[in-house]
């Protein structure tokens, strides 16, 4: 029988990773005798959690052909801040958390108005905006960490249990579950792939592409609002550069997940599977003791793979 390396490409494209993540975890098994246990894959579950739950909104982006959100990680950032200073101010939890996650679908919505209306491209917009949302967490936190004793309220959304499971591991699969319905069984999906694969025919048949985009920006910017206030919960405070961690790890999730960068093309279950997979790299490494530095150069190795994986997205039959 003929070998169709086409095909083949395809599959290694959109699949190849779970295969190594599987190896990996094969090898960590192995190697450390902590890994394959309950209490190790709660942590690295929780420790998935935001980036997962961010992942989603720039799922959806990327899916439409409308570029990249540079701007999520920053967006948690300040969100973030805005929660914590709203709280030490004395305002009531529930106004903080609020605050928190209005903010991003502003600024969401705001990116989507530059991209869509004003026609900027979207990874200039958000790439500036990333920098002028880092300044103002700064401005906000004047380089100094802010915390108050009722920021504890929060402490159950990113640090709670509901009986054996993580309240962020239960959020994160409950996102999942929406966005994977949302994709497979509605019009939105529908429409979503449909920009994605063909502009111009999504757009001869009446479908609306700027108002899709929109929602997109205005989604993944909702999105990492709520990351933004889960991280505040998480660390029971908020610094100026408290989003800057994230940014390497929601666009690899995407990309390593199989999301074409042309759009059109990928299974929002796989970037779930892609953040679980980055988060047991840093974890397994952690187990092995390797030390920090090189670390982040099996990280950036990671980002290169995946923009490789993307290339072979776009081999024809």
């Amino acid at each position: 029988m003929k070998i169709s390396w086409p095909r083949v490409y395809e599959f290694l494209a959109e699949n190849g990773f779970i295969i190594i993540f599987f190896l990996w975890c094969v090898f960590l098994t192995i190697a450390t005798p902590s890994f394959l246990t309950f209490s190790n894959w709660r942590i690295v579950l929780r420790q998935a959690s935001i980036v997962g739950i961010i992942a989603i909104g720039e799922t959806l982006i990327v899916l439409m052909g409308a570029g990249m959100d540079i701007s999520l990680a920053a967006i948690l950032g300040l969100s973030g801040v805005l929660v914590a200073t709203t709280i030490a101010g004395g305002f009531p939890v529930f106004t903080g958390l609020l605050a928190g996650i209005v903010i991003g679908g502003i600024i969401g919505f705001g990116n989507g108005i530059l991209v869509t209306r004003v026609r900027i491209n979207g990874i200039v917009v958000t790439l500036g905006m990333m920098y002028a949302l880092e300044g103002v967490s700064f401005v906000l936190t004047r380089g100094q960490t802010i915390s108050s004793p009722a920021m504890q309220t929060l402490a159950p959304l990113s640090r709670g249990y509901l009986g054996p499971v993580p309240v962020p591991v239960l959020l994160l699969f409950l996102f999942y579950g929406l966005a994977f319905y949302l994709l497979n069984y509605t019009v939105f999906g529908a429409r979503a792939y449909a920009i994605g694969n063909n502009e111009r025919a999504s757009w001869l048949s009446g479908i609306n592409i700027d108002r899709f985009r929109l929602l997109a920006y205005l989604f993944a910017g909702l999105l990492a609002g709520f990351g933004g206030v889960m991280q505040t919960a998480r660390m029971g405070s908020a610094t100026g550069a408290m989003g800057s961690e994230f940014l390497f790890p929601i666009l690899t999730a995407v990309i390593l997940g199989g999301v074409s960068l042309s759009g059109g093309k990928g299974k929002i279950l796989n970037v779930l599977i892609a953040a679980v997979f980055l988060t047991t790299i840093n974890n397994g490494l952690i187990l092995l003791n390797v030390p920090i530095y090189s670390q982040k150069i099996i990280s950036g190795a990671i980002l290169i793979l995946a923009l490789s994986l993307d290339r072979l997205r776009n081999v024809r039959r």
